[in-house]
């Protein structure tokens, strides 16, 4: 009888172990935006999808954020992806989606944080900021900074300004820097 109980063991443990640690996900979430475009939502999804090959895993990971105004109808959407990684996958929001009139127009300022990276090494994610007001899209692109001096790492942390953003109110372009500043550590 003991044996049996070492032998239902074993295959648990086996199979666990044999289990695959990636699985296919979806996070979603969704905030209200009351401006000049009426009372509408900000609603986003991040799906990740994992394939079995016959060799190893693959995974893809797909982001949607989408504003939709106060009929349903959809105003602006962004989109952004991770195709078939074999390695460590990320497409993650590194801060939560935030909502301000920077420039008290009356239009809100819609900011979204977000790192992707396909990578088996220690190197920089690409960090981006999205910005829409009403339905004109800012950007600020760019890799994430990897400081670790004890292993004599300094890596990333550039962005360049699109040049909507370049030209944007005075208020809207510090914030940008700002938000950059406060996220771009990633090690």
């Amino acid at each position: 009888m003991r044996v049996l109980k070492i032998t239902a063991a074993a295959a648990t443990l086996a199979s666990l172990l044999s289990a695959p640690v990636f699985a296919d996900d979806k996070t979603t979430f969704s905030k209200t935006v009351d401006d000049t475009y009426g009372k509408g939502t900000v609603t986003g999804e991040i799906q990740t999808k994992v394939v079995s090959t016959r060799d190893d895993y693959l995974t893809t990971k797909r982001m949607n954020i989408k504003r939709t105004g106060a009929k349903g109808e959809v105003i602006w959407t962004v989109r952004d992806f991770v195709e078939e990684c074999p390695v460590d996958t990320e497409l993650d929001l590194v801060a939560p989606i935030e909502i301000t009139d920077l420039n008290d127009n009356g239009a809100a300022e819609i900011w979204m944080v977000y790192k992707l990276a396909c990578r088996g090494d220690v190197s920089p994610s690409v960090m981006k900021i999205i910005m829409y007001e009403g339905k004109k899209k800012h950007a600020v692109r760019g890799s994430m900074l990897i400081d670790l001096p004890s292993e004599s790492i300094i890596e990333g942390g550039d962005y360049k300004m699109d040049s909507n953003m370049e030209k944007a109110d005075p208020a809207v372009r510090e914030h940008a820097e700002f938000i950059w500043n406060r996220y771009k550590k990633e090690f």
